[in-house]
């Protein structure tokens, strides 16, 4: 089952950015018509299309679909089109502490920094 969004909150959130819907569905790369949908409750997005955008809007899932009330992001948000980047991210988390430790120290060594 596809979360609810909430529509009010996806709005608030695109009118602190200042965008109208069409400004709002470029930045989150999705059709104009398929972001008015989301938006006025027509269509329920994907679990995908949420997380673009709370990424965008600076938000969380949780918050979009009223699983909290609070608006800010619980996750770390990357808003970046480089897949590579995102798979990186996405797949640190689910390394064990020693392969944390072997990736931090591979990256060390490569970018050439010692923090």
């Amino acid at each position: 089952m596809k979360p609810i969004l909430n529509t009010e909150r996806l709005k608030e959130k695109r009118e602190e950015k200042g965008w109208s819907r069409n400004q709002a569905s470029q930045e989150m790369g999705l059709l104009q018509s398929a972001y008015s949908r989301y938006e006025s409750g027509h269509t329920i997005p994907s679990q995908s299309v949420l997380k673009i955008m709370a990424a965008t809007l600076g938000t969380s899932i949780e918050y979009l679909t009223d699983k909290t009330d609070d608006p800010a992001p619980k996750e770390l948000i990357v808003n970046t089109k480089d897949q590579r980047l995102t798979f990186i991210i996405e797949s640190y988390s689910k390394l064990s502490n020693e392969d944390k430790d072997r990736m931090y120290k591979y990256a060390q060594k490569i970018c050439g920094s010692k923090r």
